[in-house]
């Protein structure tokens, strides 16, 4: 009994390593719910700051989320990729848009976060902030060099088009030669 106790406080403590796919997962919930004794504790025992979960999201997209700006620190410090993104395209920078806490997202573009990444569906970070209504984050990402959506290229014109264009060019050089004749 005397050793059981021994090594549950050893665990609570996290003194003794977990299994590596419950590493990533502790991280990634250490991170979220702003435990940041725990966080240190674990990239400490050796845990991929990195590591993902079953939807690639990582321990500072969680941070980003929930708005733990200690945890997200802490990961940045640990050398946590910045610019990683989950199994839909998105990344911390597009998780702290979500919650909105300006320190983290200056924390994260000084950290060289791509302020130009897109989502799987191509939709740019500064068009993610113009539809949060937030003049300071919009601003924040513009002084950093987000760029908005570029428009699409003009559609090829249809047959008709070209051909309406054609006459037209052929009806004004008709009218051109008619006037050079006459000022002969």
């Amino acid at each position: 009994m005397k050793y059981r106790n021994y090594l549950i406080m050893l665990l609570l403590a996290g003194s003794l390593p977990l299994r590596a796919e419950e590493d990533g997962k502790d991280l990634f919930l250490a991170a979220m719910n702003g435990k940041e004794e725990r966080v240190i504790t674990l990239l400490n025992q050796g845990v991929d700051v990195n590591s993902k979960n079953g939807s690639g999201r990582t321990a500072l997209m969680a941070a980003c989320f929930s708005g733990n700006l200690r945890s997200v620190k802490t990961l940045l410090a640990y050398g946590a990729d910045v610019n990683a993104a989950d199994s839909a395209g998105s990344t911390a920078l597009m998780d702290a848009l979500i919650f909105g806490d300006e320190e983290i997202i200056n924390l994260l573009i000084k950290s060289s976060a791509n302020v130009n990444a897109q989502d799987a569906q191509k939709l740019p970070l500064l068009e993610r902030a113009k539809k949060s209504n937030s003049e300071k984050i919009i601003k924040i990402l513009e002084d950093a060099g987000a760029k908005g959506a570029t428009p699409p290229p003009p559609p090829e014109p249809t047959a008709e088009e070209l051909a309406a264009k054609k006459a037209e060019e052929e009806k004004a050089a008709t009218e051109l030669a008619g006037k050079s004749k006459k000022k002969r």
